[in-house]
């Protein structure tokens, strides 16, 4: 007898319904698209990703606790792991914490790449038990299939690879030949093209056979492989790709936990008090589960949770500093180590909380789980941990000098180890290396307003003012709230003799920062060489307001009080001017030619 379902019964395809699967597990990502561009419109990227990372990504590992301790079978059976790890966790956590480790967060951020395409095979898992699909040969290009689709994209993701990688370095990692960075990429190109090849064969013999793939599996393969690389690959801001993906994480987990615990609740599966409470039928349970997940998420917004995944603050060395920081990151940890085992698909109790249906025979009892038999896999966790531990503590890692100039070879095209060189030659006075640096920077990250801001800062500096004057336009362009950019340009315009636009950037800096004497200045210069004295005289007042001492804006005023003809003004303003500058040598000048003007007899009138 055929084990397939008939594809009219659509609704045995689906875990809820075909409405709601699209909604909350396949096609999420056409509601996230809009909605995130929309809001990163009045909302920074940078801020959007502190509480999406954090009330999301942070909150989502609640429910995964919540199935974890109050499901009362399931905790007697793995009540060891439930108790004596997080405990062991926590130890390690708060050790490496005080040791000012990185360990721990940088397999936060490996695990967590791991934990993503997994959750996708286990939907993979779910839709093809729907139909019977339990051959273990498709179990396994299913997983291979999540590890190869997942892996290219970080491997095709300058940006993606250097949050990895930067993670290591910062981490005590020893430094990784460039060209083996190359021969990586090229080898995981070439496997994911035989297991692709091997999983459509695997798919046609199916067909051929009477038993093909659940059609959904197939859906939901193709449509999160796209957005992964979408998000990973396509777009040029990591943190807004990151952003995306964890909405869609974050909808798919706490839905499927949330229905999985209904269902319990439903079918009375020997439900804990707990969970009676919690998952049973009502929209004010609904609420209360979602407020749980915020109100835990809110851990991960005071701790800048989000901040483990941007590479630019891991590289200098600004993410994961805190203590606090350290901490949580055990609460990921936990989350992934939990999910490891308390959803495998093959368990009868599992298939029951999803509805699905029992297999094959060989599939419908629960084995009894080893530790000699699943225990080693945390040799992969805890000797890479222990020797990046030693090797921080030990000071064995490259410094930050090695490791930018490793990564320029290794990720040539990644925007922040260019940047981050091109100041360190800029610090050691290396010009053209640093230009060169400044110049690969903005052409790998084109919305980087601070990079073409350093560059023009540079160019200025060579005395290249044409170059720079089209790098700070550039910069005030992609942000006009870059208040450097503007003074920058302003002051540049000054030196090249166009005081009507150096006029509009001052205007515009001042209304960020008004109360700033040299910008105050700056606009009396403008208005001096435009030959606006009034509205000069307003500014240089302004400026010695704020600046009593200011030695230019004092020789200004003298200017002016000359050209009014109040020569005996303008002496006591030159008097303040050298006073306040001894080597203010306009000052020394006009002082000298006011006197001049002077009747000798009463220089002092």
């Amino acid at each position: 007898m055929s084990n397939t379902i008939p594809l009219g019964l659509s609704r045995n395809l689906w875990i809820i319904g075909p409405k709601r699967d699209l909604l909350f597990f396949i096609l999420t990502p056409l509601a996230i698209l809009p909605l995130v561009f929309v809001v990163k419109e009045h909302v920074p990227v940078e801020t959007l990703g502190l509480y999406v990372l954090g009330l999301g990504g942070f909150g989502h590992h609640l429910p995964g606790f919540i199935r974890a301790y109050s499901d009362p079978t399931l905790f007697r059976r793995f009540k060891l792991r439930f108790t004596l790890v997080p405990l062991l966790l926590l130890s390690l956590g708060g050790l490496f914490s005080f040791l000012n480790l990185n360990a721990f967060t940088c397999a936060t951020v490996a695990w967590g790449t791991w934990h993503g395409a997994m959750q996708i095979n286990g939907f993979l898992r779910i839709y093809d038990s729907k139909v019977n699909s339990f051959r273990p040969i498709t179990a396994r290009l299913d997983w291979l299939m999540c590890l190869a689709w997942f892996g290219l994209a970080i491997l095709h993701s300058p940006a993606k690879q250097l949050s990895l990688v930067a993670q290591f370095y910062a981490s005590g990692g020893f430094l990784i030949p460039a060209h083996a960075f190359e021969l990586f990429r090229r080898f995981w190109d070439f496997s994911t093209v035989l297991v692709t090849g091997l999983f459509l064969a695997n798919a046609w013999r199916q067909w051929k056979a009477g038993s093909p793939p659940s059609p959904i599996k197939l859906l939901t393969l193709v449509s999160s492989f796209a957005f992964w690389w979408y998000c990973v690959v396509t777009l040029n801001n990591l943190l807004l790709g990151i952003v995306m993906w964890e909405i869609f994480h974050d909808v798919q987990y706490d839905v499927l936990v949330w229905l999985f615990q209904r269902h319990r609740v439903d079918k009375n599966l020997n439900v804990s008090p707990i969970e009676k409470m919690l998952f049973a039928p009502g929209k004010f349970r609904l609420i209360c589960y979602a407020l749980l997940i915020l109100g835990y998420g809110t851990i991960g917004v005071v701790t800048s949770f989000g901040d483990i995944n941007v590479p630019e603050k891991v590289m200098l060395q600004n993410a994961g500093s805190q203590w606090l920081l350290r901490i949580t990151v055990i609460s990921a940890m936990l989350h992934f180590y939990y999910d490891g085992f308390i959803w495998r698909i093959r368990e009868s109790a599992i298939r029951q909380g999803l509805g699905v249906a029992e297999g094959k025979a060989s599939y419908q009892a629960a084995t009894r789980i080893s530790f000699f038999r699943y225990g080693w896999k945390w040799a992969f966790f805890a000797i890479p941990v222990a020797y990046l531990g030693v090797s921080q503590f030990k000071g064995w890692g490259a410094g930050l000098e090695a490791q930018m100039l490793n990564l320029t070879q290794a990720i040539p095209d990644s925007w922040l180890p260019h940047f981050l060189t091109g100041t360190y030659y800029s610090e050691r006075a290396h010009p053209d290396s640093a230009e060169a640096q400044y110049q690969m920077a903005v052409k790998y990250k084109p919305d980087f307003a601070i990079g073409y801001f350093f560059l023009g800062d540079l160019l200025a500096k060579e005395g290249k003012l044409q170059e720079a004057l089209e790098q700070y336009l550039q910069s005030v362009a992609l942000d006009s709230n870059l208040l450097e950019s503007r003074s920058n340009l302003a002051f540049l315009y000054l030196k090249m003799n166009q005081p009507l636009a150096a006029g509009e950037q001052f205007k515009a800096a001042l209304m960020m920062q008004p109360e700033n004497p040299d910008l105050a200045f700056g606009m009396a210069s403008a208005m001096m060489q435009l030959h606006r004295l009034p509205e000069a005289e307003k500014y240089l007042q302004k400026t010695l307001e704020l600046a009593p001492n200011h030695a230019r804006a004092l020789d200004f005023m003298g200017m002016i009080q000359g050209l009014k003809g109040d020569a005996r003004n303008a002496i006591a303003y030159y008097q303040k001017a050298l006073l306040a500058d001894s080597t203010n040598a306009d000052a020394r000048k006009n002082l000298a030619e006011a006197l001049s003007h002077i009747p000798a007899a009463n220089p002092s009138e």
